[in-house]
């Protein structure tokens, strides 16, 4: 699975390193509909194990999600090279790089922590002002209004900074599932990298997040459209579509040539399915 670049890089490797955010999300989308039941099916696994381990909390999440995300990216770069989407390929990143995809994605899981207390504590501590404020107001109703509201707005804003904070944050260990697969020595190896090739294309990371969280604001309301049913078929497709988009510019700003595979011979006699 690990690959190195060529050195020196061939012009091929070159260009491959200017693709941009949207000539991926075009690649991405090709890949997925190159194998989409296949991939469907894997990207649903996936879902349906992670709501599971959902049920037993934050630790189960932890043990859990980093290795199935590692494992998806195997599956996505396995497909990209001409191999089948095979289901049984998710579980790879528990067998070869569970310790690394773990720690690797440590970081992610503490800001989540961190950020739901911060949420409770402001939550708590607007409560106390407010009601404190309220009981000296002795019922007075446009104190109380003004209290009410401008603490509602107060608590809205400081959410909201959070959230962004926690994504620009998040944003940085998106190329861990892939990076762990160079990386097998050790998951904070893999973290560094996915940072730098953050770092170094900001911008770009800025307009993927954005891409797919528009893709995916609109996928999620056909979902929910079709009896909230929907999104149990609109989820899995945004998910494969989202990582092989990541899985092209990971390779690309790697330095790697980029490889659009053609549907695998088995499957077009199988008529993909």
């Amino acid at each position: 699975m690990s690959e190195t670049p060529a050195s020196p890089p061939s012009p091929q490797d070159r260009a491959a390193a200017t693709l941009g955010v949207l000539d991926a999300v075009g690649m991405g989308w090709r890949l997925m509909m190159s194998d989409f039941w296949r991939l469907w099916v894997v990207a649903f696994v996936m879902l349906m194990i992670l709501m599971g381990a959902g049920m037993f909390g934050l630790p189960a999440q932890i043990l859990v999600q980093p290795p199935l995300m590692a494992g998806l990216f195997y599956v996505i770069a396995k497909r990209i090279d001409g191999g089948r989407a095979e289901v049984g390929d998710l579980f790879a990143g528990f067998k070869e790089r569970f310790g690394p995809s773990v720690v690797g994605m440590l970081p992610v899981m503490a800001a989540g922590l961190l950020f739901g207390v911060l949420i409770g504590l402001t939550m708590a501590a607007l409560f106390l002002v407010g009601g404190g404020i309220i009981a000296a107001a002795e019922g007075e109703e446009e104190v109380v209004a003004v209290v009410v509201i401008g603490g509602l707005a107060l608590f809205l804003a400081i959410e909201m900074l959070l959230i962004l904070g926690f994504c620009i944050f998040a944003i940085f260990f998106n190329f861990v599932p892939a990076a762990v697969w160079d990386h097998p020595e050790s998951g904070w190896a893999a973290a560094k990298a996915s940072m730098r090739l953050v770092r170094d294309h900001f911008l770009s990371m800025i307009g993927f997040v954005l891409i797919f969280w528009a893709i995916g604001t609109a996928a999620n309301l056909i979902g929910m459209l079709a009896c909230c049913i929907g999104v149990f078929f609109t989820t899995p497709v945004l998910i494969v579509w989202q990582f092989a988009t990541l899985v092209y510019l990971y390779r690309s700003w790697t330095g790697r040539p980029l490889v659009q595979a053609a549907a695998p011979e088995a499957d077009s006699t199988a008529g993909g399915n």
